[in-house]
Formats: C-alpha cells, sequence, structure tokens
C-alpha cells in the first residue's frame, strides 16, 4: 500500500513540477515578446530566461507561434476577468457599468504588451489578435446587457433602452478606449479626464 502512496505522490510532484516549469516558460515568453516583439524575440532567448532547455520547452509548445498564440489568449482572458464586476449584490447598475469602463483602460494601460507584439510583422499578429478575441466579443456585450437590464428593473435605467444596441454602443467605445491605453499613441490619448468624460457620457445616456 505504502508504495502505491509513494507512486501517487511521486506522478503528483512530476505534474506540479511540470506545470511550474510550464509556467516559467509563459511568465519569459511576455516577458520577450514584451521587449522585442513577435519577430525578435526566439525560442533560445525565452527557455534561457525561463531556465529551461529548447528541448524541454518544446515539450510544452510546437513551436514559437502556438507559445506566441497561448500567451495572448492569457492576455485576452486576463482583461476579460479584469472586467467582471466585483460584487454584484454591492454595487448599482450605474457603478458596474463605470467600474468595467475603467477597469478595462487601466488593464491595458498597465499591460502594453500587445503593441510590442506587433512589432516587425503588424499584418499578421494583429490578425491573430482579432482571431484569439473574437471569441469574447458576444459575452462582453452579454455582461453589459445584463447590467443594463439590470438597471432598468430598479429603476436606475430608463425603461426604454434598447438593450442590444446600447450594449453595443457601450462595448465599442469601451474596446476603443482601452486600445487607446495600450497604444499610447499621442494623437489618441486616454488621459484621466477623457475617461472621466467617457463614462459620464454613458452614464447620462442611459439613466432614467
Amino acid at each position: 500500500m505504502s508504495g502505491v502512496i509513494d507512486q501517487l505522490e511521486g506522478t503528483s510532484a512530476r505534474r506540479a513540477g511540470s506545470e511550474e516549469r510550464r509556467r516559467r516558460v509563459l511568465d519569459a515568453a511576455r516577458d520577450c515578446f514584451g521587449e522585442a516583439g513577435f519577430a525578435g524575440a526566439t525560442i533560445g532567448s525565452i527557455a534561457e530566461q525561463a531556465g529551461v532547455s529548447n528541448g524541454l520547452l518544446y515539450q510544452f509548445f510546437r513551436s514559437k507561434e502556438h507559445l506566441f498564440e497561448v500567451v495572448l489568449r492569457e492576455i485576452i482572458g486576463d482583461w476579460v476577468r479584469a472586467l467582471v464586476p466585483r460584487d454584484a449584490t454591492e454595487e448599482s447598475a450605474s457603478q458596474a457599468l463605470e467600474g468595467m469602463f475603467r477597469r478595462s483602460v487601466e488593464f491595458c494601460r498597465r499591460h502594453p504588451l500587445l503593441p510590442a507584439l506587433l512589432r516587425g510583422d503588424e499584418g499578421l499578429q494583429l490578425s491573430r489578435i482579432r482571431e484569439a478575441g473574437r471569441d469574447r466579443v458576444q459575452p462582453h456585450r452579454d455582461l453589459v446587457a445584463s447590467l443594463l437590464r439590470r438597471g432598468m428593473a430598479a429603476g436606475e435605467f430608463t425603461p426604454d433602452l434598447d438593450v442590444a444596441s446600447v450594449a453595443d454602443v457601450i462595448c465599442q467605445l469601451q474596446a476603443d478606449y482601452s486600445a487607446r491605453a495600450y497604444r499610447r499613441d499621442p494623437g489618441y490619448p486616454d488621459s484621466p479626464a477623457l475617461i472621466d468624460a467617457a463614462t459620464r457620457f454613458i452614464l447620462d445616456a442611459v439613466r432614467a
């Protein structure tokens, strides 16, 4: 019996060690892609920063393209989790909508990896970013729509909102200002005053 337990514990420890090394590779890939872009980052530099061999890295990821796609999906997943309202029981619908908008912009401001990934191969990588984010669009709209309906039911928002259309407009505004935050293009600023104005515009449009 003790031999079986030892074997199970050994398997569990190996699995944990494998997952820890995989996590190191992903963290190193984020850093290397952010510093050198997709074109400039190499499997060798990522493996070296992660403290693993090239061969071990290839046990987890088929290619640099596969590794890039996993990193990209992680970033988008982190962004989506940042959007989710913190506690529906403590926030009004207005507070939840505003909080989503501000957290989205702030996340993109603190994670300027996306434009770095575009360096050197903009057309190809932009298409991948769009593909990775495609399945997040409708859930984002649905989440905003649910907040609008909650506000309408509570008498907080005007009762004659076209929920689907308004949710789409809000999502587009949020996506645009979030994109400004990670692009850091002075021609398209994301100053606190602009974010304040955008959130006021949205709330003034939906409030009863």
